[in-house]
C-alpha cells in the first residue's frame, strides 16, 4: 500500500493591475474560480451637475488584490479584465498579510479614507502610533496638521497609502531608528 503526503502549497497576497472600472467585475471572476479575492470598497459622494449621489467605489481604482499559491498564476492571468501582477523591483510584489487585514479593518469600521500613489519616501512628517480606539497599535505617518490629523498607513508593497481622519489626542510619536 503506497501513502501519498499531500502538499499544500503556500499562498501569498498579491495586487493585480486591472482594466479601468473591472475591479468588481475580476473579483467575481476569481471567486468563480475560487481564487481568494478582494477589493476595498468605500462609500464616497459624487456630484454631477443636477445632483449628488453616494455611490459605493473601488478605494484603489484599478487593483485587485489575490491571495493565491504560485500554481494558479497562469490561471489569474486568464481572467478576463486582469491586466498583470503589480512588479516591485521586477518582481511580482508580495504583499504581507498584516498590511491587507489592517486594509479591511479600516474599510470594515467605515473610517474618512482617501487612497493616492505614493513615492516610497519617509521623509514626509512624524511616524506615530495610534493608542486608542480600533486601529490602536497601528503605525503611521502624519500628512497634515489641522483640527484633526491625517495619519498615513502604509502599504508599503504596492506604494499607496490609507489616508484616515483621527483627533491627535490618541496620537504619540515613534521614533525612527
Amino acid at each position: 500500500m503506497q501513502t501519498t503526503i499531500s502538499h499544500i502549497e503556500q499562498k501569498y497576497w498579491y495586487a493585480l493591475y486591472v482594466n479601468s472600472r473591472f475591479e468588481k467585475k475580476v473579483m467575481e471572476g476569481l471567486l468563480f474560480k475560487n481564487i481568494e479575492a478582494y477589493v476595498p470598497i468605500v462609500k464616497t459622494m459624487k456630484q454631477w451637475s443636477d445632483r449628488k449621489k453616494m455611490v459605493e467605489v473601488p478605494l484603489f481604482t484599478g487593483y485587485v488584490f489575490i491571495n493565491i499559491a504560485n500554481s494558479q498564476i497562469d490561471q489569474v492571468l486568464q481572467t478576463n479584465g486582469v491586466v498583470n501582477f503589480v512588479r516591485h523591483i521586477g518582481k511580482i510584489a508580495k504583499i504581507r498579510e498584516v498590511e491587507i487585514e489592517r486594509l479591511k479593518q479600516i474599510v470594515r469600521l467605515g473610517y474618512h479614507i482617501e487612497s493616492e500613489a505614493i513615492k516610497l519616501n519617509y521623509k514626509q512628517g512624524d511616524k506615530v502610533k495610534i493608542l486608542d480606539g480600533p486601529l490602536k497599535n497601528i503605525e503611521g505617518f502624519i500628512l497634515e496638521i489641522k483640527n484633526e490629523q491625517f495619519i498615513e498607513v502604509l502599504l508599503e508593497s504596492i506604494g499607496y497609502c490609507i489616508k484616515v481622519k483621527l483627533p491627535k489626542e490618541i496620537l504619540e510619536s515613534v521614533k525612527l531608528c
